[in-house]
């Protein structure tokens, strides 16, 4: 994994996934810079943009001026889509989709298809793809630019900078979703045996009509093409033997030049090749293809852009042209993409009765998918769905509301949460909005966008944590019908918000969220879209797995120095063990007994963890594996894997199989271990077991892991052959449970190994610290050395043990036993 500082981020770094990756974006930064005048800043350079930007679409327009707009557009299409997707990495390629839509919307500005000035002899627009790249890749720089630095100044309050960023992120990125997650999730919504008739009422068509024409664009684009490609390379077989034949010669010219010099043509599409391919009624057809589509119409092609670049985009909801005569040529992306469910969301408003059916629908999609999303990563159903439960009124303590509370009904009022999961001693709180982003926020309205978020975010967040906080506090709940839901043996809470909408680099921007007041806790839930939790759902192995992550996405330190904009980039940092950020030594120092004051070089590793980093991609091995297991790519790729050493992940599985004590939330704490950890863990186990079958005594040994999530400690003990499990399992439980009592560790696993280094047996304590004067005594007895004086432990990133050997044997240990 390549790190870098970089000179746009003072004290930062970015973070790529590999050196290839990180090259590419350099290359791109080298790029963007080299734009820069002598002595100039990015600002002076924005103050130039609207010079730049309408000397490159006068440019545009008049190389243009001689051509077939289809031509430009399928020429586009080609340079900026990658036409096979084996080996393709979103990192390194320079693909721009956004650079052909750009460049189609001007050419719709002139109002015509047909060339505004007669083609000659020398018209050759496939000569001019490469400048239409790089001058449309500017224009969309200084549109992200100006944003951005627009952003930074606040002009509209907190949320100008995130306004900002997700308008450029619109803008720039396309198929923001994977194929089968985006259908799944549509096809729950809008098949017809969910919703009846409502699409064809509202829209003309049916969901399962849009599908099959989605099909018949790609088919009969594709047919068109490869039947072209075929014909040429035959004619190419031929070349020797028929050189001298003139007509011969002339239909290679016409095949060749409709390949790749004027294509506009074999790519275009008609309702009378679509409606007969997709088996659909024609009107339907065409009523398919005319929403997801644009026509000319004259106008000011630089006003267009200017409106294109500050969130005006025309091609969010349609990827076809139309031109006068009812002909349709696609600009890149399958219709619907990224939009449909936007699109039929607006029509289906125009009818007040008709929205509110769908709404309903909307609903019991959203949370049901994502809980059973959670559900899959969590290895175990909801505990409760739809909980109705008694929350304090706004001038209530919480704590009144504890199993003894009397008159509930005139401290509380009853309220609901979309999920609660209960894992173990882990409780996983979950709210779920179905609302989507008004159109007026995704074109960069900070006002609306403000409000969105607190109807969204801010509601979500409020609801999840109020949840928790009621759990956290009393240990339980007071149900609908006055019961008390006794939860005192839960000992980790977790919150989790899960949004319909793709709110892009919103859901990771914590900071803003939390300066913006969108967001009013210092705990922060875990925002996740529904189709980032269900790749995330479909790519995790085990719940343990899944606990860490949240933990790592929940904990401040880790979501405000980490910045990307994408969840799934940090999901696959995460996966490669780079999402983390070592424990305040200050913090653990005065929270946890035994962990002495940091040294000077603890404290400089703390800080050089938590130094703000912006994570670049690091989707391609994602995108490899999602594009094979959809069809989409010939090429085998493997699953993504969490990382981890084969001692503890040999030690995971087996407290997971059969969920044995501990399974869940211990077992995170062991994941969360670095590699230099995970080798202690190993090397320990190794060294006790030679050591016991070389003297043929029980040893034992502790590693203690104090951290933001508490002070598990993990004993290790073994079991010589001629000793029962159930005496070395006694003699590792006495000195376990007087140690955690006396480090006061808020939970510990003890784990014998037998010779051959299987696990035996295995005991999970996570009982609160709290007074015991026998436990004291047995430590005073024991001779265990008293926490105040212990080493200390050490961050996840280089972990190491305090080892017993032979506790049993006298004459041992007289400086006193760890």
């Amino acid at each position: 994994m390549a790190k870098k500082q970089s000179p746009n981020l003072p004290a930062g770094r970015i973070i790529s996934a590999d050196d290839e990756g990180l090259a590419a974006a350099f290359q791109r930064m080298g790029e963007t810079l080299g734009r820069l005048g002598e002595g100039e800043n990015p600002r002076d350079y924005v103050k130039r943009g609207p010079g730049i930007i309408e000397e490159h679409v006068s440019h545009i327009v008049e190389l243009l001026k001689d051509a077939d707009a289809f031509d430009v557009i399928e020429l586009m299409r080609m340079r900026e889509l990658p036409m096979f997707l084996e080996g393709y990495r979103e990192s390194v390629e320079d693909n721009l989709p956004s650079a052909g839509e750009l460049i189609a919307l001007i050419l719709l500005a002139r109002g015509q298809r047909a060339p505004v000035y007669p083609p000659t002899s020398k018209t050759r627009p496939a000569g001019v793809v490469p400048d239409l790249h790089d001058r449309a890749a500017e224009i969309l720089t200084l549109g992200s630019f100006t944003l951005l630095d627009s952003g930074e100044r606040d002009k509209y309050g907190p949320l100008t900078a995130l306004s900002a960023s997700y308008v450029s992120h619109d803008l720039t990125v396309q198929f923001k979703q994977y194929l089968h997650v985006h259908d799944e999730i549509n096809t729950a919504l809008f098949a017809s045996e969910h919703i009846g008739d409502l699409l064809v009422e509202a829209l003309g068509f049916s969901y399962e009509d849009f599908l099959a024409v989605r099909e018949a664009v790609a088919q009969v684009h594709g047919e068109k093409f490869f039947a072209l490609r075929d014909a040429t390379a035959a004619m190419f077989e031929q070349r020797d033997a028929r050189a001298n034949a003139p007509a011969f010669l002339a239909e290679a010219r016409i095949a060749l030049t409709s390949m790749m010099e004027l294509p506009g043509s074999r790519a275009t599409l008609s309702v009378e090749e679509i409606a007969p391919s997709a088996d659909v009624d024609p009107a339907r057809a065409q009523a398919v293809l005319d929403l997801f589509s644009l026509s000319f119409e004259e106008t000011d092609a630089l006003d267009v852009v200017r409106k294109f670049l500050s969130g005006d985009h025309p091609f969010r909801s349609a990827s076809l042209v139309r031109d006068a005569d009812g002909v349709y040529i696609s600009t890149g992306k399958p219709i619907g993409t990224d939009c449909f469910r936007l699109v039929a969301e607006e029509a289906l408003k125009r009818s007040a009765p008709k929205f509110k059916l769908y709404e309903k629908r909307r609903v019991t999609v959203s949370e049901e998918l994502a809980l059973q999303r959670l559900a899959a990563l969590l290895g175990t159903s909801t505990t409760y769905t739809n909980l109705k439960y008694f929350r304090a009124n706004p001038a209530v303590d919480v704590a009144r509301l504890g199993p003894d509370a009397q008159n509930i009904t005139s401290l509380a009022e009853q309220t609901e949460a979309d999920g609660l999961f209960l894992v173990e001693d882990v409780a996983i709180c979950v709210e779920v909005k179905a609302k989507s982003l008004s159109s007026a926020a995704r074109r960069g309205n900070v006002q609306r966008l403000s409000a969105d978020l607190r109807d969204t975010v801010g509601s979500a967040t409020a609801q999840a944590l109020r949840l928790e906080d009621h759990i956290r506090t009393n240990g339980g709940l007071w149900l609908e019908d006055r019961t008390w839901l006794d939860l005192s043996e839960i000992r980790e809470i977790r919150s989790v918000t899960v949004f319909l909408d793709d709110f892009g680099p919103i859901s990771t921007a914590l900071d803003e969220l939390v300066r913006a007041d969108v967001i009013k806790s210092e705990r922060f839930p875990w925002l996740i879209t529904l189709h980032d939790l269900t790749i995330i759902a479909e790519v995790m192995d085990r719940p343990a797995e899944f606990l860490l992550y949240l933990r790592r996405r929940t904990e401040s330190e880790v979501s405000l120095t980490f910045k990307a904009i994408d969840e799934l980039d940090l999901f696959m940092l995460f996966l490669a063990g780079g999402l983390w950020v070592e424990p305040d030594p200050d913090r653990v120092s005065e929270e946890f007994l035994g962990v002495p004051r940091p040294t000077g070089k603890e404290r400089r590793r703390y800080r050089e963890s938590a130094t703000p980093t912006r994570v670049m991609t690091h989707t391609d091995p994602l995108d490899a594996w999602v594009y094979y297991q959809e069809g989409s790519s010939a090429e085998d790729a493997p699953k993504p894997v969490f990382e981890a050493m084969p001692a503890v992940n040999d030690l995971v599985n087996f407290l997971q199989d059969g969920r044995k004590p501990g399974w869940f939330r211990f077992s995170a704490d062991l994941l969360n271990l670095a590699k230099e950890g995970q080798d202690s863990v190993a090397d320990m186990v190794q060294h006790l077991v030679r050591t016991t079958a070389s003297d043929g005594l029980h040893h034992n040994s502790l590693m203690t892991f104090a951290g933001a999530w508490g002070y598990p400690t993990l004993f290790m003990g073994t079991k010589p052959k001629g000793m029962s499990d159930h005496e070395a399992n006694r003699r590792l439980a006495i000195y376990g449970f007087t140690k955690k009592h006396q480090i006061k560790s808020d939970r510990a696993l003890m784990v014998i190994f037998d010779e051959d280094q299987q696990v035996r047996s295995v005991r999970y304590d996570n009982s609160p610290p709290e007074e015991n004067k026998e436990l004291d005594d047995a430590a005073i007895e024991m001779g265990l050395i008293p926490a105040a004086v212990m080493g200390r432990p050490v961050p996840p990133s280089a972990r190491r043990t305090t080892k017993r050997l032979n506790p049993g044997k006298k004459g041992k240990g007289k400086r006193g036993r760890s």
